[in-house]
């Protein structure tokens, strides 16, 4: 449907995170499956995602903006983003986040590309400081996709966006094979076979709740104590703007050798396979890759309650979710898996086998097209 369409999928950054390895997932979808010409363009940071759009052969620049503080900053940064998108002429673009998000929907139309989707990543945790132009760019945005219907839902509710321009399309897992085994990552994390190992998989950052999880350890370290049995928790993620102070905060938890701060892990499978359970506080969520890939690799999971992570482990998953916040509770639910292996590897099942139905890249990839060709239909119906 898509073949010779030019896409450009833009981005804030080309570090990788769960947003820019679902767009170069769809991106790599686009070019290989629908023979789409797909560009990448991001505002700063050419690192690991980068390296994956040169791995999938997807060209990709930096436009350097900075994110706005007044709006004369965001009519500059429009106005040199829609400039450039002219020249590149595309069909369609494709921004993921806020920030690009705003500034492709204020400028689509003037770049003469005949479509714009708003992706929506978040419950709203993103937003802009300036706030009238964000009411803008979601009235001049013809449609809008969302990895969950929390992130749907707040469009609809904040922006009063028409529930039939939205369309909820859940992300796709895709875990690569794993460069190393299970014995190998153990004895790289010099651990036993008998150790218990959890594992939250996120950037160390402000959206995220580390710092009730490292408590939530202590207790858990305190009441497993009168077992022979060591338990460890893993924290795999990118070192950003909470890290120091987790490290902080580990330190002052006499938590020592039982939190290991891995930082960004490239053999993501290798590690999860090496893994336990898979744990994930944070106070809000869209869609998070973390937990899906814990439950890709047939993990059992303890998480905050909140939308996006209800909507990820399902039903199934709902008795192991714990108010955002309470390290008692978040502790509770850790413990009880420790001690009870075949509900872990009853409730690992279960979550193995809801991605694979529910979160497949395949799925996600039609819907997505689909929901492009109707776009492109309506555009074309208007314009006759």
């Amino acid at each position: 449907m898509l073949n010779g369409k030019r896409i450009i999928i833009v981005l804030y950054s080309l570090e990788l995170g769960g947003a820019e390895r679902q767009a170069l997932l769809l991106g790599r979808y686009l070019a290989q499956v629908e023979g789409a010409h797909v560009q990448v363009w991001a505002f700063c940071n050419p690192g690991r995602a980068a390296k994956l759009c040169e791995g999938y052969g997807i060209p990709w620049r930096i436009v350097p903006l900075r994110s706005p503080r007044r709006n004369i900053e965001l009519f500059k940064a429009s106005v040199k983003l829609g400039w450039l998108l002219r020249r590149a002429q595309p069909d369609i673009i494709l921004p993921y986040l806020t920030y690009p998000n705003v500034l492709c929907g204020l400028i689509w139309r003037w770049t003469g590309a005949r479509l714009c989707i708003w992706n929506q990543r978040s419950g709203g945790n993103d937003r802009l400081r300036l706030r009238r132009p964000e009411h803008w760019a979601i009235r001049m945005t013809p449609y809008f996709i969302s990895n969950s219907q929390h992130g749907a839902d707040f469009l609809v509710q904040t922006f009063n966006v028409q529930p039939d321009k939205i369309r909820v399309i859940y992300n796709g897992i895709e875990l690569p094979r794993p460069e190393s085994d299970r014995a190998t990552w153990r004895k790289r994390l010099e651990v036993s076979e008998d150790c218990f190992l959890a594992c939250m998989v996120a950037n160390l950052c402000t959206v995220k709740d580390h710092a009730t999880l490292l408590r939530a350890w202590r207790i858990v370290l305190d009441r497993s104590a009168v077992t022979s049995r060591s338990t460890i928790l893993l924290l795999a993620g990118r070192f950003d703007n909470t890290s120091e102070a987790l490290k902080a905060l580990a330190y002052d938890l006499e938590l020592g050798r039982s939190v290991r701060f891995l930082g960004q892990i490239d053999d993501i499978s290798g590690l999860l396979s090496a893994v336990d359970l898979g744990v994930f506080s944070s106070r809000s969520e869209g869609c998070p890759n973390g937990i899906l890939e814990c439950m890709a690799s047939g993990l059992a999971m303890v998480g905050t309650d909140v939308p996006g992570i209800r909507e990820a482990v399902g039903v199934d998953g709902y008795p192991f979710l714990v108010p955002p916040g309470d390290a008692e509770a978040l502790a509770d639910r850790i413990l009880k898996l420790v001690v009870n292996s075949e509900l872990r590897t009853k409730l690992g099942r279960v979550n193995c086998h809801r991605v694979k139905t529910e979160f497949n890249l395949q799925r996600m990839g039609l819907q997505t097209v689909t929901f492009i060709a109707h776009g492109l239909r309506v555009v074309e119906q208007d314009s006759c």
